[in-house]
């Protein structure tokens, strides 16, 4: 090799060098976290990075997490797939890709990306957001969701949301005493929130503890006045109420000879339609009537 040549190909290296090290600086300085202050910033930052290095694939995994917490979710699935047409292999990608789907509606595929990030790198977090999206988005998901939600909680024991949603199915299945220990398990980690105390009162009525019940719902309604948080509730206890005597009367105690046992399904629906007269009565309508129309936003 001529010494120009080596001289040439000293160069090259060197510049390369130099735009790693860019590159690594502006990352280092530029990472967006939800609620942070300087998302903008490190946007600008980042944007800047890459005009002068489009090869450095982290810079784009890097503005695709500004871009979603910034709440630009179409820019952060377009910056999340060009990480993943690089590097197949990129767990953090498909996350964003799938939590940025999800807020787009594009359910489908954000189940596939949550699914391609649990199968390369189970975190609580993929686990509860693909949960979450069998919760809210879907029928007849339950069971899925129960599992994820199961799985972040065996991967971060204080995961408050895992808790809760974990909590709301078991009750809509009257697994009340899971339901109680999982709404428990809410206080405990965040006591700030008044519902947690409702949703421990409740439980507790659903399992016959009447004076435990009415001193946690007490304490909720102390910490959140609302009128229609009390009518919700307050209209659950009272279902429970009237079952419970229903049954006590041997009216509703058991199957009676020709009457067809119920299904899953059947208490399900059931269920949708308790809580969407208790909303409706409660004031809820918009709620009620989303509740009506699709079990899963009940």
């Amino acid at each position: 090799m001529t010494r120009i040549g080596r001289y040439g190909c000293t160069a090259v290296v060197l510049l390369s060098l130099v735009l790693v090290a860019a590159g690594g600086d502006a990352l280092g300085a530029a990472q967006c976290d939800a609620g942070g202050s300087g998302n903008q910033q490190a946007l600008q930052s980042l944007n800047a990075a890459l005009a002068k290095n489009r090869d450095n694939t982290a810079l784009y995994l890097a503005r695709a997490r500004c871009f979603y917490f910034l709440g630009a979710y179409a820019p952060t699935v377009q910056d999340a797939s060009e990480v993943i047409r690089r590097e197949p292999n990129q767990a953090a990608a498909y996350l964003l890709r799938a939590k940025a789907g999800k807020m787009l509606g594009r359910i489908p595929q954000a189940l596939n990306d949550y699914t391609a990030a649990i199968r390369l790198q189970p975190t609580a977090d993929a686990h509860y957001g693909r949960g979450l999206t069998y919760v809210r988005e879907l029928r007849g998901k339950d069971r899925e969701a129960l599992d994820d939600f199961t799985a972040a909680i065996r991967l971060d024991p204080k995961h408050v949301g895992a808790h809760k949603f974990r909590a709301e199915i078991y009750s809509r299945h009257d697994q009340f005493q899971n339901a109680l220990q999982d709404s428990a398990m809410v206080l405990k980690l965040d006591p700030a929130t008044p519902n947690a105390y409702c949703n421990v009162g409740f439980a507790h009525y659903a399992l016959g503890h009447d004076a435990q019940g009415r001193q946690y719902l007490n304490t909720c309604y102390q910490k959140d006045p609302n009128p229609q948080t009390r009518g919700y509730y307050e209209t659950e206890v009272r279902k429970v109420l009237s079952v419970r005597y229903t049954r006590k009367g041997g009216t509703g105690g058991g199957s009676t000879s020709g009457e067809r046992e119920k299904t899953p399904l059947d208490r399900e629906r059931e269920y949708q339609q308790r809580v969407y007269e208790s909303l409706r009565i409660s004031g809820f309508e918009a709620r009620a009537e989303a509740c009506r129309t699709d079990s899963s936003k009940c």
